[in-house]
């Protein structure tokens, strides 16, 4: 296991580190902007499976590449500029709830964060007549605002695609009806140990989503989801010439977890801050350590599953002498509701939060 973690962080983009030689010829280099990492590689297709007949990666070697190039029309992030919407306003922290069970009332918060993929069937229906359905099923109170987020896994993130263009309108049209805030766009996946082309289709699908969120009325955070500083400079230039993204979100809970990759991505992101030249919002999940760095170059709100999922646990939260936030078992009988241990968890995790970017005001 140590091996294996040791050759994929071989694969992570080194800004300092020289580009692959087999990179120079690529005709979609100025697209990718070349392979530079710090262990031995001729170029990503050192990571092509050779399975061509099976392959469903996009990758210049599989069957499929042309279908998956034909499905996005190229990879090179143009879609046309939408009507801005006004921007939402967007909550310093934000609780994540990923469902109802174990809580018995409903809570008093402002907004509240929920998966986008509870929110639709295979059909694109929505699973919810109205704003109250939601709101009931959450267990929150009545005229709560609720932001949708794009992060997940793969399996999930992927039928948000799978419900192609047709499917896709009809969903955030009833995004629209329920009076969603905002949808964080999904965050397909980049993967350090495939061909270039996967990420770059990837990059693409997040515009074109993008676009159909914005197109539709729906307020929406582009999610920049990218592993070289060439994505982020992408990402950079498609933002300056859409006047109509005012946010973008970021996650620091898997590729970008580990601190010295987290400062990195972070790195970027504050690049991609200056190079816009107009304040943006920036919705993050994880990365508690580099949100108060961040809270510099962006309008920041925080989505936090932590204070749900350890009341699910039976955990509560306390901060302790050194201010971190820190979770003690507080068992509770059978059938007992976690309402109070859930409500207790928020209280605490604002106020910790509220230590680590004390500039930022947090909703009352």
């Amino acid at each position: 296991m140590a091996l294996h973690r040791r050759a994929f962080k071989s694969y992570w983009s080194t800004p300092e580190a020289m580009m692959s030689l087999g990179c120079t010829g690529c005709p979609d280099l100025d697209l990718c902007g070349g392979q530079t990492i710090a262990g031995a590689g001729f170029n990503c297709l050192d990571h092509c499976c050779g399975k061509r007949d099976t392959c469903q990666i996009v990758c210049p070697n599989a069957e499929v590449f042309v279908d998956r190039l034909r499905e996005v029309e190229g990879l090179d992030l143009a879609t046309p500029q939408a009507a801005p919407l006004a921007p939402p306003t967007c909550p310093v922290y934000l609780p994540m709830f990923f469902h109802g069970s174990g809580v018995s009332g409903r809570l008093a918060v402002p907004a509240v964060a929920i998966p986008l993929y509870r929110f639709f069937d295979r059909t694109a229906d929505c699973r919810f007549n109205c704003a109250e359905d939601a709101s009931r099923f959450y267990h929150v109170e009545s005229g709560t605002a609720l932001f949708l987020s794009g992060v997940a896994q793969d399996h999930e993130v992927e039928r948000w695609w799978m419900l192609e263009a047709r499917g896709r309108i009809k969903a955030i049209r009833n995004l629209r009806r329920l009076g969603v805030a905002m949808v964080t766009t999904p965050n397909f996946s980049l993967m350090v140990d495939r061909p270039r082309w996967d990420d770059m289709h990837s990059m693409t699908r997040i515009a074109q989503v993008f676009h159909e969120l914005i197109s539709e009325g729906q307020p929406a955070a582009l999610h920049v989801n990218g592993r070289t500083r060439h994505d982020f400079v992408r990402w950079a230039d498609y933002i300056v010439a859409h006047p109509e993204v005012t946010h973008i979100a970021y996650e620091f809970t898997t590729g970008a977890k580990s601190s010295l990759r987290m400062l990195q991505h972070a790195a970027w992101l504050i690049e991609l801050a200056g190079a816009v030249g107009r304040r943006l919002g920036l919705v993050v999940r994880g990365g508690a350590q580099i949100v108060g760095l961040l809270s510099r170059y962006y309008e920041l709100s925080y989505i936090d599953s932590s204070p749900f999922e350890k009341a699910q646990h039976r955990e509560i939260a306390m901060i302790d002498p050194e201010g971190q936030r820190r979770w003690l078992k507080r068992p509770t009988s059978v059938g007992e509701p976690v309402d109070s241990l859930l409500y207790e968890n928020i209280r605490v995790s604002e106020r910790w939060f509220q230590a680590l970017v004390p500039m930022l005001k947090l909703a009352a």
